[in-house]
């Protein structure tokens, strides 16, 4: 069995990669609608999960998050990429049901108020935010993912997102997390 899982793979599945997807026309090995879990898949058996541009095309984030936990071997890594909510792409495309922060996987932390909302857990890896290239230039979004980083200052992330990421618009937000078991 291959140790890759890749989440909503389209016609991008890698041949090490085991693809699930709703789509027929995809290169998946499982066609499944990745909303209604559980997934026809065995528990702890993938070393890492990738999902590129899916989770904000799924209304049931938990519920995927959960199975991403469940099919993965402790310690797996999990790579996500989704747009930014402020980019017009989380918008333009009427299948996105989900609009993700930078603050939006901490809630799989454990170390949120919110976290009830799951038990499944996940430590945050790393997180980097992009943003339009204009502010890409003028070197902000160096200082936004710097303060991701650095917990003294990560009150310039809240104070971007809270305050102006309308105006200093994001691109897109890439989340490595590691399965905790």
């Amino acid at each position: 069995m291959k140790t890759i899982l890749n989440v909503g793979c389209g016609k991008k599945k890698l041949d090490d990669q085991f693809g699930i997807d709703i789509n027929p026309r995809s290169n998946a090995d499982l066609i499944c609608d990745l909303n209604k879990t559980p997934w026809e898949l065995a528990d702890s058996t993938f070393v890492e999960v990738h999902c590129h541009a899916v989770l904000e095309h799924l209304s049931n984030f938990y519920g995927v998050m959960e199975e991403i936990w469940r099919v993965s071997r402790p310690d797996a890594l999990v790579y996500i990429d989704v747009p930014h909510h402020t980019d017009t792409a989380a918008y333009t495309d009427p299948t996105h049901v989900n609009h993700l922060t930078s603050f939006s996987f901490d809630t799989l932390t454990g170390e949120t108020q919110w976290a009830f909302y799951t038990e499944a857990r996940f430590e945050i890896v790393s997180l980097k935010v992009n943003l339009l290239t204009l502010y890409r230039l003028l070197l902000i979004e160096a200082l936004i993912n710097f303060s991701i980083k650095h917990k003294s200052i990560r009150f310039i992330r809240k104070i971007w997102e809270n305050y102006f990421s309308f105006i200093i618009r994001g691109k897109s937000i890439h989340v490595i997390l590691r399965v905790v078991k």
